[in-house]
């Protein structure tokens, strides 16, 4: 039998929950602002949780790696391969209430965790009652966690915070999840979770705290840093909707043999480019993809993100300033 997940006062449970109701109902709302909301902060929890197991890497390392013409801090480049995989995770968290030992598994290759996964059928049991039972996203999440500290004996902590997020997603709604490899700007394509909790950004937020969910002050201290990064996550949609009424306006008033549109519509989904990437989805040449993008960056709809003249890509504002190039 699992021990019950510590408990914490249920003002600060309800406050956080109102607030993450309040964000998941506007991204609800618009797919658009969802798909950009999710991609930002996915990258932004998979680099704080990289960073909770000591392995550094920022937005700019994770995203612009494939970009890059020479070779990388071997360091850097081990942390940000780690942060790509958890950003796998957060892409797209699985069906963790129907097909619990597949997502384990998945999740555990995912994470910094080493050789086969640990859990049994009774683990899948207790995680499928515990979200069946949960009062509330963030009890159930924080259930699960519990759950999995105890099976890994605590020995995985970036597999707990996927979870956790996997149980945000599964008691907010499911989908399938990603297959395959593939680079960290394409992991920002249209997430495909439902999640709005960021656990490991939670704690990184004005320095560093201890992950656990073992202990009720590192399950307060994790609460009360949920609070924080919900009410930045319902701060960042103004800024998102702005860029996403630009793209729509532009699209509208687009003439009618101009491609644009189809570029604006691209860029809502797709929030990262190479001149390649256009050219092969809106089925153009190169050159017409090259002569749309420097369009789209005319009318503030992109930001160059890399300096050099070969191999360049380009980001929708939001994401440009998160890579600190806006």
């Amino acid at each position: 039998m699992h021990p019950p997940a510590p408990s914490f006062p249920l003002s600060e449970l309800f406050r956080i929950e109102i607030v993450a109701a309040r964000l998941e109902g506007a991204l609800r709302a618009d797919a658009a602002l969802a798909a950009l909301w999710r991609g930002q902060a996915a990258v932004q929890e998979a680099c704080a949780s990289a960073w909770l197991e000591d392995l550094p890497v920022t937005p700019a390392d994770l995203l612009g790696r494939p970009f890059r013409d020479t070779m990388g801090d071997p360091d850097r480049d081990r942390a940000a391969l780690a942060a790509a995989a958890l950003l796998r995770g957060l892409h797209s968290p699985g069906a963790l209430e129907g097909n619990t030992d597949i997502v384990l598994s998945r999740l555990w290759r995912l994470s910094v965790g080493e050789g086969a996964a640990p859990f049994d059928a009774t683990d899948h049991a207790a995680i499928r009652v515990a979200l069946q039972q949960a009062d509330s996203p963030v009890q159930g999440a924080l259930r699960v966690a519990h759950i999995l500290n105890r099976a890994t004996d605590g020995r995985a902590p970036s597999v707990e915070r996927l979870g956790f997020v996997a149980a945000d997603h599964a008691l907010r709604g499911s989908g399938r999840f990603m297959q395959g490899a593939a680079d960290p700007p394409d992991l920002i394509a249209a997430p495909r979770g439902m999640w709005v909790m960021q656990p490991a950004l939670a704690l990184v937020d004005n320095g560093f705290r201890l992950w656990s969910v073992t202990r009720p002050d590192t399950v307060a201290e994790l609460i009360r840093g949920l609070a924080g990064t919900l009410d930045r996550g319902l701060g960042a949609l103004p800024m998102l909707r702005r860029w996403l009424d630009r793209a729509r306006a532009v699209g509208q008033g687009a003439h009618g043999a101009s491609r644009l549109p189809d570029l604006a519509a691209l860029l809502t989904t797709r929030p990262i480019v190479t001149g390649a990437v256009v050219a092969e989805r809106l089925q153009i040449t190169p050159r017409g993809a090259q002569k749309l993008i420097d369009q789209a960056t005319e009318r503030a709809l992109l930001t160059k993100i890399t300096p050099r003249r070969t191999y360049r890509a380009w980001a929708i504002p939001p994401f440009a300033r998160m890579l600190g190039r806006g």
